[in-house]
C-alpha cells in the first residue's frame, strides 16, 4: 500500500529520533572515563593567560596553528563551567549530534529523506564520527559551521520561496565565517562553496550574493594578521616537523580507516551502493547538479592536501578532510529514490548494527581511545608505586610535561615525584641517560614513553621487568633490580647474534663494512607492529672513529628502512668496549609489498678508523596492536 505523507513524516522522524538516539549513546558511552588527548591538555595549557590579547597573541598565534574560534570559545566555557572532561566535552559532543541532524536536512533538500537517513546513519557510528565529536578541537565544530553554510547557501540560491531569502543569506554569511574562524581548511571550503555559487547566480540573487561575500570577508579582517602569521610559520611536515607527506596509498587508507577496516562494513557499502543503482531515483537528471556539486567539493578538497603536502609541505591528515566527508556520504548514497518503509527501516537498522558492532569489536574504540597516554601514565605509576610499596625506592621518568603532569595531579589527589623526559625540545642522548641510570640508587625505574634505546639502557642496570602497560602512543614500563615472581617477559619473535670467528673483529683503514647479520625480513617481524632491537659491543682504537650500527631492509636495489646509532651517542667509556643500541618499531602493513625483503645489521666504519667489535645481536619483540590503533588496523 502506497505510504501517505504523514506516514512517511512519521517514519522518517521516528528512524532520525532512532539515530541521534544510537549517536548519542555512543558518544556518551561512559561519558565520565573519556580523557584528554593530548592536543586537547595543550589547548587547555594555553589558556593560562589573563587577558583575551595575550590568549589572542600566545595562546592562538604563537604557540597554535589554528584559527581562534575554538581556542577562545575553550577559554571562555572554562571560565563558566570548569575544566573537567565532561564538561569541557560536553559542548563538541551535542556540535556532533546537530552536524547528523544538519546533514539529514542538506540531503533530504538535495534529493530525498531516504538517503538522509542512510547519511545521518552512517554518521552517527563511524568512529570518523564519533571520535572527533569526542575531541574538543576545531574539527567537528568546523563541521557543523560547513553544513550549516552549504544549508543556507544551498536555500538561499535554489529554494523558490521568496519570504526567507534575506534570512538565509544572513545564515550563509554568518556561517561562512564561523567556518573561517575555526579552521583553515574549514575556511577554505567556504571559499570553494562561495565560488561555486557564482555559477547558479540569477539577475535577483547576484547582487545580494556578491555583497554577502563582501560581509564575510569583512568580518574575518579581524584575523587576517594571525592568518597570515600562521601561514608564515608553514605546516607540520618538512624537516622540523612530524608529518610525513602521504604516499600514494593515502587515499585507500583513508576510506579503509572510515569504514572501520571491517569487510562487514565494505559489504553493506557495496550492498547499499548497489540498492541505489536498482531503486535508483527517477529525479537523476534535474538532481544531478547536487550530486556533481557534492562530489566535487569532496576531491577538490582532497586534491589541494594532497598535492601541497607533496610539493610544498605535508599537512593532509584524515581530520582536515572531515569538513566535507558528509558531502562524500550524500554522493555516494545520492542515486537512492524515495524507498518504502520497510526497506528505510531495514538499511537504517543494518547500517546501525553494522557499525556499532564493528565500532566496539573490530575497532575496539572504547578500549583504545580511553586511554590516553598522559592520563596512562599517571594512573599506572601510581599502580607500579602501590605494588613496590615505596616511592622512594623507584626512579621515575616520565614524557609527561608540567601543566599536563599538575593536572591529572590534583584530579587524583596524588603526587608523586618524577623526571620529565623532553622529547618535545630536546633530542635523545643516550651517553648522559646511561650515566643517569648508572648512578641511580634505587631499586626499581619506572620509565613511560622513553626512547627504544633507553629501554635496552635500563636494562643494564634493572634487568627484570615487573609492570608493562601499552595503549594507544603509550608504554609504561616498571623494571626491577632483583629477579622476583613478578617477572614479566616480553613475546620475542626473533633472536639472532653473530659472534665473530675470533669473538672479536678487529677493523682497520682498509674495511669500511663489518660482517652483516642478514635475514628475510618476514622471518624477523610479525604480523603487527613489530620493536627490532640491535646491540653490538665497540671499542675506539683511533679517538677519530665514530662507527654506525645500521639497519638496513631493502627489496633487490630498493632501500625500504635506513637507520642509524653512532657511537659517541654510547661512548661513555672512550678507552673500554662499550655497548652501542639502535631500535627500531616496524609496521608488517608497510611490508606487503615486498615479500622478499631482507633485513641486514652491519656496523659502518665510516671514517676508517681502527675499532674492534665483539659480537652483533637482534632481538625483535611484539608491540601491542593499539599503539596507532586509534588510525591504523588493529591486529
Amino acid at each position: 500500500m502506497p505510504l501517505t505523507l504523514k506516514n512517511t513524516i512519521t517514519t522518517d522522524n521516528v528512524l532520525l529520533l532512532i539515530i541521534l538516539i544510537t549517536a548519542a549513546t555512543l558518544r556518551f558511552w561512559n561519558y565520565s572515563e573519556i580523557p584528554f588527548m593530548h592536543d586537547e591538555l595543550s589547548a587547555l595549557e594555553r589558556t593560562k593567560y589573563t587577558s583575551l590579547q595575550d590568549e589572542i597573541n600566545y595562546g592562538v598565534a604563537f604557540y597554535d596553528t589554528h584559527p581562534a574560534g575554538t581556542q577562545l570559545f575553550i577559554y571562555y566555557w572554562i571560565k563558566i563551567f570548569g575544566i573537567s572532561e565532561m564538561s569541557v566535552k560536553l559542548p563538541f559532543i551535542l556540535v556532533g549530534l546537530f552536524s547528523i541532524i544538519i546533514a539529514y536536512k542538506i540531503s533530504k533538500n538535495w534529493f530525498n529523506s531516504s538517503v538522509g537517513l542512510i547519511v545521518a546513519a552512517f554518521m552517527a557510528v563511524l568512529q570518523y564520527m564519533v571520535m572527533y565529536s569526542q575531541i574538543a578541537r576545531p574539527y567537528i565544530p568546523g563541521m557543523l559551521f560547513s553544513l550549516l553554510m552549504v544549508w543556507y547557501w544551498s536555500k538561499y540560491l535554489f529554494d523558490q520561496e521568496i519570504n526567507h531569502k534575506n534570512k538565509n543569506l544572513i545564515g550563509y554569511s554568518i556561517s561562512s565565517a564561523l567556518c573561517a574562524y575555526t579552521h583553515h581548511f574549514a575556511l577554505l571550503f567556504a571559499a570553494l562553496v562561495g565560488l561555486t555559487g557564482l555559477f547558479f547566480l540569477t539577475k535577483d540573487t547576484w547582487k545580494k550574493y556578491i555583497l554577502a561575500g563582501i560581509t564575510i570577508f569583512i568580518l574575518y579582517i579581524p584575523h587576517l594578521n594571525i592568518f597570515f602569521y600562521q601561514l608564515n610559520k608553514g605546516g607540520l611536515g618538512g624537516p622540523d616537523g612530524w608529518l610525513g607527506a602521504p604516499d600514494p596509498g593515502w587515499f585507500s587508507g583513508y576510506l579503509k580507516y572510515i569504514f572501520h577496516y571491517s569487510y562487514w562494513m565494505y559489504a553493506l557499502l557495496l550492498f547499499l551502493l548497489s540498492l541505489s543503482i536498482y531503486f535508483y531515483s527517477k529525479e537523476i537528471k534535474t538532481k544531478q547538479k547536487f550530486r556533481i556539486i557534492a562530489l566535487s567539493w569532496f576531491l577538490m578538497i582532497f586534491f589541494i592536501e594532497y598535492y601541497y603536502s607533496l610539493l610544498v609541505n605535508p599537512i593532509i591528515q584524515y581530520s582536515t578532510l572531515i569538513f566535507v566527508f558528509p558531502f562524500f556520504l550524500i554522493f555516494l548514497f545520492s542515486l537512492f529514490a524515495e524507498l518504502t518503509r520497510l526497506i528505510k527501516v531495514l538499511a537504517v537498522f543494518a547500517i546501525l548494527l553494522t557499525g556499532t558492532l564493528t565500532l566496539t569489536l573490530t575497532r575496539k574504540h572504547f578500549q583504545v581511545f580511553y586511554k590516553q597516554p598522559y592520563q596512562e601514565q599517571i594512573i599506572n605509576t601510581y599502580k607500579c608505586l602501590d605494588l613496590i610499596k615505596d616511592e622512594n625506592n623507584a626512579t621515575i621518568e616520565l614524557l609527561i610535561p608540567p601543566y599536563y603532569r599538575d593536572y591529572y595531579f590534583k584530579k587524583y589527589n596524588r603526587k608523586f615525584d618524577f623526571i620529565f623526559y623532553n622529547s618535545f625540545d630536546k633530542k635523545p642522548d643516550s651517553k648522559s641517560f646511561r650515566k643517569f641510570v648508572h648512578d641511580q640508587t634505587t631499586e626499581y625505574f619506572i620509565s613511560g614513553n622513553l626512547p627504544l634505546e633507553y629501554l635496552q639502557i635500563i636494562k643494564e642496570k634493572y634487568p627484570y621487568m615487573i609492570i608493562n602497560e601499552e595503549g594507544f602512543t603509550y608504554t609504561l614500563r616498571c623494571f626491577s633490580k632483583n629477579k622476583s615472581q613478578k617477572e614479566l617477559n616480553e613475546k620475542i619473535i626473533f633472536p639472532g647474534s653473530n659472534n665473530f670467528r675470533n669473538d672479536l673483529l678487529s677493523m682497520d683503514s682498509t674495511q669500511e663494512y663489518s660482517e652483516a647479520l642478514t635475514y628475510k625480513l618476514k622471518d624477523v617481524i610479525g604480523k603487527g607492529y613489530t620493536v627490532v632491537n640491535i646491540r653490538t659491543t665497540i671499542k675506539a682504537l683511533d679517538s677519530a672513529a665514530n662507527p654506525l650500527l645500521v639497519i638496513n631492509i631493502a627489496d633487490k636495489e630498493e632501500t625500504l628502512v635506513w637507520a642509524g646509532a653512532e657511537y659517541s651517542w654510547f661512548n661513555n667509556d672512550p678507552k673500554d668496549f662499550n655497548k652501542v643500541y639502535l631500535s627500531h618499531l616496524l609496521w608488517a602493513g608497510n611490508f606487503k609489498k615486498h615479500p622478499d625483503a631482507e633485513i641486514r645489521i652491519f656496523v659502518w666504519n665510516r671514517n676508517k678508523k681502527r675499532i674492534q667489535i665483539n659480537n652483533i645481536n637482534i632481538e625483535t619483540t611484539e608491540k601491542n596492536s593499539f599503539i596507532f590503533g586509534l588510525y591504523e588496523p588493529l591486529n
